[in-house]
């Protein structure tokens, strides 16, 4: 048998175009819809990349910047801790060196602008922690300006008060005398002198 052969003697303009199936196009299409969005995707992802690279310098050169201010406030500390540490220790060699005769002499020449008033006692309370001078002291008369114009003497004074932290003094107490007496009335009151403390300032420094 025979096979036979289909000649198409027609001229290309007159022949049938070949037909493309749908799903081929279909195909097709969606694969250049995916392709477009990879690559649109990958686009976007680079250029995040590299502002994620800008923001990461950015940073970096923050870093170095606070670092170096850090030690800048380091050393400022260190050099703090430094001065506390040598005050503290000035003041704890004054106040090994407290010359309580040459402090007697300056509280005499203070009570010497007030002759109504005298020391009754005076003790100097030595603890681990606290250290005062405690002065009983009486006055005669009743007016307690007086009393008040005396206590800011011995705070005012800069060579007696130096070693002492504070002036604690609250109640008068009035107490009437004998008629026998010049005066009707005297003045009892308690002045108690804490001295400064290294210890407790290292304490709060911390």
């Amino acid at each position: 048998m025979l096979a036979m052969i289909e000649i198409n003697l027609l001229p290309p303009e007159y022949r049938p175009g070949d037909k493309t199936s749908l799903p081929l196009l279909l195909t097709i299409a969606v694969g250049m819809v995916v392709v477009g969005s990879i690559t649109l995707w990958g686009l976007d992802l680079n250029r995040q990349l590299g502002k994620l690279k800008s923001e990461a310098s950015d940073l970096q050169k923050e870093k170095a910047s606070l670092e170096a201010d850090v030690q800048k406030v380091k050393q400022i500390e260190r050099k703090i801790a430094r001065q506390r540490a040598r005050q503290d220790t000035i003041i704890a060699i004054s106040q090994s060196k407290v010359m309580w005769s040459l402090k007697l002499q300056q509280l005499s020449q203070i009570m010497s602008r007030f002759p109504n008033f005298w020391v009754k006692s005076m003790v100097l309370t030595k603890g681990r922690k606290n250290r005062a001078l405690k002065l009983t002291v009486s006055a005669t008369g009743s007016n307690l300006s007086e009393v008040a114009r005396f206590r800011n003497a011995l705070k005012e004074d800069p060579n007696f008060f130096y070693h002492f932290d504070k002036l604690e003094s609250y109640d008068v107490r009035i107490v009437e005398l004998s008629e026998r007496m010049n005066f009707s009335e005297k003045m009892d009151f308690v002045i108690n002198l804490p001295l400064k403390s290294v210890e407790g300032k290292k304490r709060k420094g911390r």
